[in-house]
């Protein structure tokens, strides 16, 4: 099995981040296989959620980083086997192409980032975010970021609590540890420019300048986190491509 990047590979420079419109999933799936796609484990897990929006994310997450990867290996989509890390993020198992991946849903969409050689986390939410989910700013930011919170305008506070929650998540999700990192244990501050740093005094102060996040808008209904840790071969920020899975994965579904 040849394990080696493709020529002309789309992800040597960039970084691709794949969307999905929640209402556009069962067509997906009516596409690309469907649950037949996923592993029995998979299976069992889909079927054991309550809710049918929440199966229906579980299934579209799951379809969506199968086809996404196959872009960037020769491998069919219905062949990927996963394996979960210490904190129960997903990777791929076995010779992985150098690829690295990491998926997010939420009521409306779901995204799949995908790079090579380099590490990324995905978050998105709805914004801006409803008062009874800026409760918890006093619990989980930290006290500069609830001040600098605070400080914004009242009308721009839900937007801001957004990027903040979003590029926080991403950030722990890129490194592995996901929830099981307490977000006040470090801050993302927006810089001069209108980008964000990361502040956290548990990165080797050699890796710090590898780290790169930034909220992105999408559809003007979601805030989406991106977290990247770069190669040391990069000279600067990786771009960030978004694209839109039925119109770039399948598109003679887009035309139906």
């Amino acid at each position: 099995m040849d394990c080696t990047a493709p020529f002309a590979d789309p992800l040597a420079d960039t970084a691709e981040v794949w969307l999905l419109a929640e209402e556009d999933v069962d067509r997906f799936a009516e596409a690309t296989g469907g649950a037949a796609l996923l592993t029995d484990e998979e299976r069992a897990r889909h079927d054991r959620l309550l809710f049918p929006a929440a199966r229906r994310r579980f299934l579209g997450a799951r379809l969506l980083s199968r086809q996404v990867l196959s872009r960037y290996a020769d491998v069919a989509p219905d062949s990927w086997r996963f394996r979960t890390g210490t904190y129960g993020r997903p990777e791929v198992e076995g010779c992985a192409w150098g690829l690295d991946f990491n998926i997010t849903h939420t009521n409306g969409l779901i995204a799949a980032i995908v790079v090579r050689g380099r590490t990324a986390g995905v978050d998105a939410e709805i914004t801006p975010a409803k008062p009874e989910a800026m409760q918890f700013a006093p619990k989980v930011f930290t006290p500069l970021e609830n001040e600098v919170l605070r400080r914004n305008r009242e009308g721009q506070r839900g937007h801001a609590f957004a990027d903040s929650w979003v590029a926080k998540e991403a950030y722990t999700k890129a490194t592995g540890m996901g929830m099981c990192r307490g977000f006040d244990a470090f801050s993302v501050h927006r810089l001069r420019d209108g980008g964000l740093a990361v502040v956290d005094e548990d990165i080797p102060e050699t890796e710090r300048d590898l780290w790169q996040v930034q909220v992105l808008q999408v559809w003007d209904r979601f805030a989406l986190g991106v977290a990247i840790r770069a190669d040391r071969s990069d000279t600067g920020p990786l771009p960030v491509r978004l694209r839109s899975a039925i119109p770039d994965l399948l598109p003679e579904v887009a035309r139906s």
